[in-house]
């Protein structure tokens, strides 16, 4: 999916011959498949919002779009309707770097897309509340870090394990506040899903690591680990993991894993830096029963996917669950898509659980 800048205006929000309160971009946003997309992430960089309109303001912006697929047609439009919209701060600085927001397109469909901005007053009064259906949090009762959607939870435990767990849930919302109570018990099987997945001594599912004499290896032996929760939303919750000093294979390796969570989404990105590791091959891996086979490999060109489906959802009870049972299947996939920076630094894009391709966002001035 690309997101193309088309052109921006000035709206006529003011008093008499005072500067315009609101403004406005114009997008227009593609989806070049042959599959609906009914709620695809569109991330737009600030940066590039900027160089079109220098005073844009990411923190005082409304996203609306419309049935029209042309800047001619949308000009005769009347009615809009408003996207949930977030705009996050990914480096601390400070300062927005990335407007997100989700919209629906049909195969090959166009779509405009209108970002207000200006006067927060103005635009506070204009901006619906948006309900939250992302979260991320830490929680020793869950012993690490947690990020969810309304559809799925996921949590990495914080410690030499470094294994990344699922919580299915039976019905859509937010659940890891509820989790992270004291004297909760989310093995127990309840309407809002509980803790389904045997870790047990392996990876979990799709946590990162290396492959050492044809086994996995966790980031276990770290001079330091730290934890942040970077943006949370009505779109998006965006955490990082960060490993100083990692002990593998005779190097020292310091990693980050960068977790995005999107709203209405059972899967989440998973992204990897890493410097310091020439020579060590990093693994996403997974716990795989013996007579769970792996489905056949996806046939895009640019990216590497696995995927299974099985009976791996353990059963429920007061303590973490040993017994798969066998009326209750799950499926896992992994696209990988690997990219070279430079020498001392390789990323990698994961998702989980059934995602699609991830989207690229192109800003162009007209």
């Amino acid at each position: 999916m690309w997101a193309v800048l088309a052109a921006w205006a000035a709206l006529g929000i003011s008093n008499g011959a005072a500067a315009p309160r609101v403004k406005v971009l114009k997008l227009t946003v593609t989806n070049p498949s042959s599959e609906a997309r009914p709620a695809e992430n569109a991330v737009v960089p600030v940066a590039d919002l900027k160089r079109i309109a220098p005073d844009f303001n990411a923190g005082n912006a409304i996203v609306t779009t419309s049935a029209a697929t042309t800047l001619a047609e949308h000009a005769g439009t009347l009615a809009a309707t408003e996207l949930a919209s977030q705009a996050d701060d990914l480096d601390g600085d400070g300062k927005f770097d990335e407007l997100v927001f989700q919209i629906p397109l049909d195969p090959h469909q166009t779509r405009i897309v209108t970002v207000a901005y200006g006067d927060q007053s103005a635009i506070l009064r204009l901006r619906s509340a948006y309900p939250r259906r992302t979260d991320a949090r830490f929680a020793v009762r869950y012993e690490g870090l947690g990020w969810e959607s309304d559809q799925t939870a996921w949590r990495i435990y914080f410690d030499k394990r470094s294994a990344i767990d699922l919580y299915g849930k039976r019905r859509p919302g937010l659940c890891l506040e509820m989790f992270a109570r004291p004297e909760y018990i989310y093995h127990l099987e309840t309407p809002m899903g509980r803790d389904m997945f045997k870790v047990d001594q392996s990876p979990g599912i799709w946590a990162v690591g290396a492959l050492v004499d044809g086994k996995a290896q966790a980031v276990a032996e770290v001079a330091d680990r730290q934890w942040r929760v970077v943006a949370t939303g009505p779109v998006r919750s965006v955490a990082e993991l960060e490993y100083k000093g990692w002990k593998i294979r005779g190097r020292t390796v310091d990693l980050v894993s960068r977790i995005a969570q999107s709203a209405g989404e059972r899967s989440f990105e998973h992204r990897i830096t890493a410097r310091g590791a020439q020579g060590v091959t990093l693994i996403a891996a997974m716990r795989r029963r013996p007579d769970v086979a792996l489905l056949p490999a996806s046939a895009v060109a640019s990216m590497e996917t696995l995927a299974s489906w099985g009976a791996m959802v353990v059963e429920p009870g007061t303590k973490a669950g040993t017994r798969e049972l066998p009326d209750e299947y799950l499926g896992i996939a992994l696209p990988c898509k690997i990219e070279e920076h430079d020498p001392h630094s390789r990323r990698s894009d994961a998702a989980v659980a059934g995602a699609q391709s991830a989207p690229h966002v192109r800003a162009d001035g007209a």
